[in-house]
């Protein structure tokens, strides 16, 4: 399992932008970009073709990211990585009982203008926010990461649509609740990631209930009292027996 951090051109980080502002978007995905650039007139650039967003961040982004700085974040970024990657590798194996050496060895990220950092996982890539620390990116690929291996096993086992892994559909939402199970049981993933405390899932997980008891507790329990593939099986079929209720508090 090997990740190369890249350093992609400013078109790559326009279009990774111009994905979250394109359509219906709910503010969860939209509202980030003018957080982390005040300078970018929301108004303005709500009223603008796509063409036209294109060419004004084109003109906002222009010389904010130096050469030397891009620079010197991927020397950061890939050490801090290489550093950590062994153990990384082996808490993984032990999490999904499945030998990685010769697996994910082209995941690529992206280092970009983009706060929002989507995966794409065809290609193993993903996208990761410039203002990161080198510890930042290495809590953001761990995320990412989780995602690619969790459904590379899950696809082998169920053999089904690679289409359902993706935002609105119940797998996808099962994959964003078990990034912290897996993290959150094994010291050597969430000890190096700097977004533990403040939680490697969506929010409203962190408050979401069925029956009263929270539900991350649930998969938990589940998860430690089932191998990997029961757990997905176990885990799925309860999020389908409580869809509505899940997606009633995922707000």
């Amino acid at each position: 399992m090997k990740l190369l951090y890249k350093n992609p051109s400013l078109e790559y980080s326009i279009d990774s932008i111009l994905l979250f502002h394109e359509g219906a978007q709910s503010d969860f995905w939209s509202e980030p970009l003018f957080l982390e650039f005040p300078q970018i007139d929301k108004s303005k650039f709500n009223r603008l073709t796509r063409l036209e967003k294109r060419e004004y961040l084109r003109e906002i982004f222009s010389g904010i990211l130096k050469a030397n700085e891009m620079k010197e974040k991927l020397i950061r970024y890939q050490d801090y990585w290489d550093t950590n990657s062994i153990n990384i590798q082996k808490a993984l194996e032990d999490a999904f009982q499945l030998q990685l050496s010769d697996k994910f060895n082209n995941i690529i990220g992206n280092i970009t203008l983009n706060p929002i950092c989507p995966r794409f996982l065809e290609s193993n890539t993903f996208d990761i926010y410039y203002r990161n620390s080198e510890r930042g990116a290495l809590g953001m690929a761990l995320h990412e990461i989780i995602h690619f291996v969790w459904f590379h096993v899950w696809n082998l086992y169920f053999q089904d649509n690679k289409k359902e892994y993706e935002m609105p559909h119940l797998t996808w939402v099962l994959s964003e609740m078990v990034v912290d199970t897996i993290m959150r049981h094994d010291k050597r993933l969430y000890s190096i990631n700097p977004y533990f405390d403040e939680g490697c899932a969506y929010d409203y997980f962190y408050a979401m209930k069925i029956e009263r008891k929270p539900i991350l507790e649930t998969l938990m329990e589940l998860y430690v009292n089932n191998s990997t593939l029961a757990f997905m099986e176990k885990s799925y079929n309860y999020c389908l027996e409580h869809e509505t209720e899940i997606r009633s508090q995922m707000k």
